[in-house]
């Protein structure tokens, strides 16, 4: 299990999963040309969202950005990922089945649409071997549907024939041997990145120092609903499902029990929390969520505002805070943090957890600003010294 997968999804995710499968021409062709940028072209989205976009940004090899010029918060994202697995394909027809995923007919070998409750829309697509999908973050868009369905029209047909090989100006890979392997003046440092979590990625924060020690956080937000009465509460979102028993201490405290054993302080409005990561919760702020919420019972009134909690584990530290509104809306933060040595290997370093049975994480430094974290299931999350990097995760 990947080091950043601390979070077990039960749904389809607001940053979309895919994955190549098997031998075919298509995954040959992939695995020749890897690049998610490929799959459509700026052009393509212009078309499709009717706005002027920015360059596909490459996020990693596998996941292509595009911002609308006008609008950075209009974006479109494509995710391929590489790897022959049978799992991925069952998963694609398991979820393809699920209520509340919409058919979509003539787009590859099956297809499906699901809508976001913060306003996106996401279409996955199975084309012989390849499993991609096309996530559309466009509140004003008059018909989201059709305009994903018209990319994922484009993406099938260009997967059905050779991608021209080409280096984007926003690529971020390098080439082979170009990692660094001095000393700690090269790396040490704060360090961020878009990082894959579980199934979608969350954004990340690390800071090594010149003793060789390492600390990795990495943070999401799970925007979804909230039940709360006599005692149980429930809190969904896409990427989870949580739920437990919970008991009032007062105007400012609560306590769950269940999947979350935490105590929670009330936080006085207007003020940051005090434990979690102060750059990545900033960066939260500029990202706007709608959520429209079905009438659900009640949420007790005790519970309402935004409240802080921690939890301790052997190998890591978590911090949450809770938004909750008298109108079930719930916004459930997580910060997980990890300490460890860096160790050399090869042309490259080893960020080796302190107490942790989970495979390190694999650092190439490619420049003084820029370095890639690769984990055991071979995900690649690109990273630099600039932390407005987090504003793309």
């Amino acid at each position: 299990m990947s080091i950043f997968s601390s979070i077990r999804p039960t749904f389809c995710l607001l940053i979309a999963w895919a994955a190549v499968l098997g031998c075919s021409q298509s995954s040959d062709v992939i695995s020749t040309n890897l690049n998610a940028c490929l799959i459509v072209t700026e052009a393509d989205v212009e078309l499709a969202i009717g706005t002027p976009v920015a360059t596909g940004v490459r996020q990693n090899d596998r996941q292509c950005l595009y911002q609308a010029k006008r609008n950075p918060q209009e974006t479109v994202t494509v995710e391929l990922n590489p790897g022959p697995d049978g799992n991925k394909k069952s998963l694609f027809h398991d979820q393809r089945s699920k209520t509340g995923h919409q058919p979509v007919p003539g787009i590859g070998d099956g297809a499906f649409t699901l809508r976001s409750p913060i306003g996106g829309i996401q279409l996955t697509f199975l084309k012989d071997d390849a499993l991609v999908t096309l996530s559309l973050s466009s509140p004003k868009q008059a018909n989201p549907q059709a305009a994903v369905t018209s990319l994922a029209k484009v993406a099938a047909t260009r997967l059905a024939s050779p991608l021209p090989t080409v280096a984007t100006a926003s690529a971020t890979t390098a080439p082979t041997g170009s990692g660094l392997t001095g000393g700690p003046s090269q790396w040490a440092g704060d360090w961020y990145g878009c990082v894959p979590v579980g199934l979608m990625y969350g954004k990340g924060h690390l800071a090594l120092s010149e003793r060789a020690d390492w600390t990795l956080t990495t943070a999401v937000v799970m925007p979804g609903t909230v039940v709360a009465d006599r005692g149980r509460w429930q809190a969904e979102s896409y990427q989870e499902i949580l739920h437990g028993t919970y008991q009032v201490a007062g105007n400012d405290r609560f306590s769950t029990t269940g999947i979350l054993s935490v105590t929670w302080n009330k936080l006085p409005k207007n003020q940051g929390p005090n434990k979690f990561d102060p750059l990545l919760w900033q960066s939260f702020g500029a990202i706007p969520r709608k959520i429209a919420v079905k009438r659900l019972t009640p949420v007790e009134p005790a519970l309402v505002g935004t409240w802080e909690g921690s939890a301790k584990f052997v190998d890591r530290q978590e911090e949450f805070v809770w938004t909750i509104t008298s109108a079930n809306v719930s916004e459930f933060y997580k910060a997980t943090s990890q300490t460890g040595r860096i160790e050399p290997e090869q042309d490259r370093f080893k960020l080796v957890a302190s107490q942790s049975k989970r495979p390190p994480l694999s650092m190439r430094v490619l420049a003084q600003d820029k370095m890639e974290l690769t984990d055991n299931s071979g995900t690649v999350s690109q990273w630099n010294r600039n932390e407005k990097l987090l504003s793309r995760c």
